[in-house]
């Protein structure tokens, strides 16, 4: 009588090929968050260097730099004005719920209450001129430059995850948020972070130096932040 031989594998062979296919995704996985922390590192070091272009940039020219971080859009790009400009010590009146305070649209009604006074004050004449109170100081206007070094970046992989400042209430995790360069020196104390699935880097900026701290974590903000006097601020 022939013994019928077994059809199929064996529960040995069946962990051995388990096994094999968990190895095998196990070094998929280890490859692609070594990519994307490359990635982060890289895209942490560019946008290190474009914040520290500015602060010197600044300096150099004497003219008014700022960085635009935009949430939403996940890119940043440089701005520059030759209009002397100083920080608020006051928070900026932002929504909430990490939407950023909306810059653009506050400077649009301001130039609108401008043009209506002005408007006003042409209607006007003799001593009700006079009697007007002195105008208003001119706000500042900034527009895009177009450096080689600090191109528009659009960042891909990689996401800026939230911005923080002094001026803030919390850190900005949509809208758009700036960080100020002054040509006498200085920036704002600024915490930059960017994050690639469960991968973290984190931009330290110092005010006097403009020195960038680069951290492979999601740094905690410390309590006492915003403590520091800033001489960006009035």
């Amino acid at each position: 009588m022939t013994r019928r031989k077994n059809s199929g594998f064996t529960l040995i062979e069946i962990l051995v090929v388990v096994a094999i296919l968990g190895m095998l995704m196990s070094g998929a996985v280890y490859g692609l968050r070594a990519v994307a922390k490359s990635d982060l590192r890289s895209t942490s070091s560019k946008l290190a260097g474009a914040i520290r272009y500015c602060f010197d940039r600044a300096i150099t020219t004497g003219s008014y730099y700022r960085l635009v971080l935009d949430l939403d859009g996940n890119k940043y790009w440089a701005e520059r004005s030759d209009d002397r400009m100083y920080l608020s010590h006051d928070k900026e009146d932002s929504p909430g719920h990490g939407k950023a305070f909306d810059w653009d649209a506050v400077q649009k009604k301001a130039e609108e209450e401008d043009k209506k006074e002005k408007e006003e004050l042409a209607g006007r004449s003799g001593i009700a001129a006079t009697l007007d109170p002195p105008p208003k100081p001119r706000r500042a206007k900034f527009q895009t430059f177009k450096d080689a070094a600090v191109p528009q970046v659009k960042l891909k992989g990689p996401r800026l995850f939230d911005v923080y400042t002094p001026r803030q209430r919390e850190p900005y995790t949509s809208g758009r948020a700036y960080l100020y360069f002054f040509p006498d020196g200085h920036t704002e104390r600024a915490v930059v972070r960017l994050q690639d699935g469960d991968a973290w880097y984190s931009l330290i900026v110092h005010p006097l130096t403009g020195k960038v701290e680069v951290r492979s974590e999601k740094y905690d903000i410390p309590a006492d932040f915003d403590d520091a006097a800033d001489p960006g601020t009035r």
